[in-house]
């Protein structure tokens, strides 16, 4: 009876987890009797699989905003509750609820007929929970090689692809050495401190006078790892082939959602448990890891014609703006980083449901920039939508982008990295290059032959207006999301 009572409020604060590891056998079990009944009389599984997926996300994420629990450590110190996983897991399920909404119709068009793919995509949302919520080095190891997992076998979905082949083989190649890294650090962590624990590595560290070389090389090998999952460089071998092999559904996950998760856990390691190396260690190190990024994204997509790589090379300058926001070291630093990951998975989503319509209308299985020919023309209004979502991208003035990589330049100039910030705003300029490019190609470049889109899903066009009236509401009135931003910055200093 006491020991029910001890951990009452652990299990109260893991509801949301517990019905998400309940729903993914509920819809296993959902998939594997109904698929023999659909096969036997030739039916379409697909569309049930779709509503009971965003039934169990909807019902996750009104239990996350209703946590009782605020600010807590769980679970022995293993997980911690508080407004920062409060608020990330909520924007990880609308992020995961527009990718179940848009996928139904390139599905159908690619006969991709297997329900585990919905499996796996509340197991991506358990996952990245799970990760958010982490407040151990262990935790955060094991959850992150169970999202891996996943992103594994995603990544080689097309059977009867050798592109996808080779780009899952080098992903689960790379991301293998990228965990065996975390490991490495994490024990070298261990033997230096004594513990794994966030909370505790913050104790020990807030008066620490000097370090060994082996600690420091411990929190390389640490970091390192978690930049090769979100792509950058010079971790970011993998992202270019993985984004152009996946099935784009896949990819559309891939480029939006997981960032967020991912970089829950560099803050907390950052800000929380070694924020005592911030003069000496972290700002150069992730200086140079942003500008890197900055340098490999701008010049690397410069050449490009295919849209896919396009977008992952423009993910990978991205993440170096997000380095150089992680290098302040202040609650402004922070409130940059987020607002820049909200701004920018919205973005993301909405370019990205364009390149899924694409997908649906090109026989070609490579996109390039001359199968946008003629789209401004067949649908106008969309058009627009996606050259505004460019320029936001480009950092076009007075769109979302703008405000984004604005807030990480005065972060960084608060900081007195003055070439910096000047090397950031000419690779920004250079990289614009490739994004007037597309607009160019959208508006004057005309077609030789008839062109014909596929109309847009009911589910994929709400997503579009959603996303395109955030952006535009951001314009009209930011104080909202600038408010909303530094409640969750706090939340983490705290």
């Amino acid at each position: 009876m006491k020991f029910s009572l001890f951990f009452q409020n652990d299990t109260i604060a893991f509801l949301p987890e517990l019905f998400l590891a309940i729903s993914i056998l509920v819809v296993l079990m959902h998939g594997s009797f109904l698929g023999l009944s659909a096969a036997a009389l030739y039916t379409y599984l697909t569309p049930s699989m779709i509503r009971l997926t965003s039934i169990i996300l909807f019902i996750s994420a009104f239990l996350v905003v209703n946590n009782p629990i605020e600010s807590q450590t769980l679970w022995n110190s293993i997980f911690i509750t508080d407004h920062l996983s409060i608020w990330l897991k909520l924007f990880v399920v609308l992020g995961l609820l527009v990718c179940v909404s848009v996928s139904e119709a390139y599905m159908f068009s690619v006969r991709l007929r297997a329900f585990e793919f919905f499996f796996f995509i509340i197991s991506i949302c358990l996952s990245l929970w799970l990760l958010i919520s982490s407040y151990d080095l262990l935790s955060i190891y094991l959850n992150m090689e169970f999202m891996s997992l996943i992103f594994y076998v995603l990544a080689t979905w097309k059977k009867n692809s050798y592109f996808s082949a080779e780009a899952g083989l080098k992903y689960f190649i790379l991301g293998s050495v990228a965990s065996v890294f975390f490991l490495f650090g994490a024990s070298l962590i261990y033997f230096s401190m004594g513990t794994t624990n966030l909370g505790s590595l913050s104790l020990l560290t807030e008066n620490l006078a000097g370090c060994s070389p082996l600690f420091y090389l411990g929190l390389i090998c640490l970091i390192s790892a978690l930049l090769f999952k979100l792509g950058a460089a010079p971790y970011h071998m993998w992202i270019a082939d993985v984004y152009e092999g996946a099935p784009t559904t896949v990819s559309l996950i891939f480029a939006s959602v997981p960032k967020l998760a991912i970089f829950v856990v560099v803050l907390r390691l950052v800000y929380t448990s070694f924020w005592c190396l911030f003069p000496v260690f972290w700002e150069d190190f992730f200086c140079l890891c942003g500008l890197f990024s900055l340098f490999i994204g701008c010049v690397c997509g410069l050449g490009e014609t295919k849209i896919k790589r396009l977008l992952a090379f423009s993910s990978v300058a991205h993440v170096g703006f997000l380095c150089l926001g992680l290098a302040s070291g202040s609650v402004e630093g922070i409130q940059s980083v987020l607002f820049y990951l909200l701004i920018y998975m919205l973005t993301a989503l909405f370019l990205w449901i364009y390149v899924l319509h694409l997908d649906l209308t090109s026989d070609n299985s490579f996109l390039t920039f001359s199968d946008v020919i003629g789209l401004v023309r067949s649908n106008p209004v969309f058009g627009l939508g996606i050259a505004l979502m460019i320029f936001s991208l480009a950092g076009v003035p007075p769109l979302g982008g703008f405000f984004a990589k604005l807030n990480i330049f005065v972060s960084v100039i608060d900081s007195s990295y003055y070439l910096v910030a000047i090397f950031a705003v000419l690779t920004s300029v250079v990289s614009a290059f490739y994004y007037i490019r597309l607009i160019k190609i959208f508006y004057f470049e005309k077609a030789e032959n008839w062109f014909y889109f596929v109309p847009l899903t009911k589910a994929a066009a709400f997503c579009v207006v959603t996303i395109g009236w955030t952006v535009i509401f951001f314009m009209l009135s930011p104080n909202l999301f600038y408010l909303l931003i530094y409640k969750i910055a706090i939340g983490l200093m705290i």
